[in-house]
């Protein structure tokens, strides 16, 4: 479905955002108790990061929110969407998000009688769903991850 960078400045590249900025962060499936975790974390993180809080601080008021350090962690840097022609959109596979897909040219689906295929090598497909596949309505993001 839509999402907030979909909108107005949000989704604009940095040279027509002005001093708009946008920051999103994936913490899990909706409703999953360790995706709460994870935005806990994330947000001491950030915080911590922009010198709001101190570590001290933080394990003081906001108790239990910052989750070890991962051992191997990526960034994900969303490189645009597919959006359906049609309520007719089918992938050719059960993606649930964040699969890696090797090569460029991979066909992963279907849009309205048009292969729908991967960009480029190590493609990260980001939040694919079909829940809502109708014209227009955005039914997964390509993503280029790199090593942090």
């Amino acid at each position: 479905g839509v999402r907030m960078r979909d909108y107005g400045r949000f989704g604009l590249a940095d040279a027509d955002a002005g001093d708009s900025r946008s920051l999103l962060v994936e913490c899990g499936f909706h409703g999953d108790e360790s995706s709460r975790d994870v935005a806990h974390d994330q947000c001491v993180r950030f915080l911590q990061a922009a010198d709001v809080l101190d570590a001290a601080e933080i394990a003081r008021l906001l108790p239990g929110w910052r989750q070890p350090d991962a051992p191997r962690q990526w960034a994900l840097e969303v490189t645009g969407p597919v959006v359906a022609q049609s309520e007719h959109f089918r992938f050719n596979a059960p993606f649930s998000g964040l699969e890696v897909i090797e090569k460029a040219g991979t066909v992963i689906g279907d849009n309205d009688g048009t292969p729908v295929t991967t960009p480029y090598d190590d493609c990260v497909l980001v939040m694919p769903s079909t829940r809502q596949a109708r014209a227009g309505v955005t039914v997964v993001r390509y993503a280029q991850r790199r090593p942090l």
